[in-house]
């Protein structure tokens, strides 16, 4: 549990820096039901059944504004799998505060129950 807090710690850091982009929080169901939060160009969300959280770092397109690709990782209360690293394809829709997406995410997660699979999420998120 205590290396799950430190790195927790770790890949907040990020979200800290960026705060002075806006903030959004919301909610997305899917794979995992969660708590959506965006800080700038990060992604964060805290699932709501089980515990888990993914932090990921958002990359736009110039050519298609609401293409996003993302790359993250990921920490669960799964002991055979603790840990995993994330990508994601995605697109969202924002008018003034209010932001529609829906992802696919490829993920790979490590340890003895270590697995490849592909989450999906849709969610809204309202920014500060």
């Amino acid at each position: 549990m205590k290396r799950i807090l430190m790195l927790l710690g770790l890949l907040s850091l990020p979200l800290s820096v960026q705060a002075a982009h806006g903030v959004a929080v919301g909610y997305q169901v899917g794979t995992e039901s969660a708590v959506a939060i965006g800080v700038g160009r990060w992604d964060l969300s805290v699932g709501t059944e089980r515990f888990v959280v993914n932090v990921d770092r958002r990359f736009h397109t110039k050519e298609f504004p609401a293409l996003y690709f993302g790359l993250g990782g990921q920490v669960s209360e799964d002991s055979n799998a603790p840990v995993g690293l994330r990508t994601k394809v995605g697109l969202s829709a924002r008018a003034d505060m209010v932001e529609l997406f829906g992802e696919v995410v490829p993920n790979v997660t490590f340890g003895d129950a270590g697995d490849v699979d592909v989450d999906y999420a849709l969610g809204l998120r309202i920014w500060f």
